[in-house]
């Protein structure tokens, strides 16, 4: 029989590495949910973005709504100037692929797209943040950086 010590100590480590892997398991689905809702707002902005009843302007002034560029008009102007000569030269959008999402800490979060068209396709870099408030309703997800290029090498990591 075994003193009452280890048993106490073997339950107690037992019960830490239960909470281990409840924490752990809390935090992949929590990751899930984030991976999801940040891909699912991406897809929506490049399917408002093609559909032919909205003009550019209405799609780039949704996504950048809140956040950093909220109220920039110059900026989100200079997205949809860069967007347009990108959409003349490399033709019509057909689909677009997450490819890469990497969160760093709680609140910010990183998503690459390859954006496919007729003619070349074009990877789109989405940086999301969220600020860390103590309170119990927290502040949505909003774009605090954003860009797109034809630079397809850096997808395979390539300089």
């Amino acid at each position: 029989m075994l003193p009452s010590k280890i048993v106490l100590s073997l339950v107690f480590s037992a019960f830490i590495s239960q909470a281990a892997i409840v924490t752990a398991q809390a935090t992949s689905e929590s990751e899930a949910a984030v991976t999801n809702a940040l891909t699912k707002r991406v897809d929506s902005f490049f399917e408002f973005l093609k559909a032919p009843s909205v003009n550019a302007e209405d799609a780039f002034a949704d996504l950048l709504a809140t956040g950093p560029f909220a109220g920039q008009a110059e900026q989100q102007k200079a997205f949809v100037d860069n967007y347009k000569k990108l959409a003349v030269s490399h033709g019509r959008f057909l689909v677009a692929k997450p490819v890469h999402f990497k969160r760093v800490g709680e609140d910010l979060a990183f998503l690459t797209f390859l954006y496919e068209t007729e003619r070349f396709p074009i990877v789109w870099r989405f940086a999301f943040y969220r600020p860390p408030l103590d309170s119990t309703e927290r502040p949505d997800w909003f774009v605090v950086r954003l860009s797109f290029d034809t630079k397809l090498e850096q997808l395979s990591g390539l300089p």
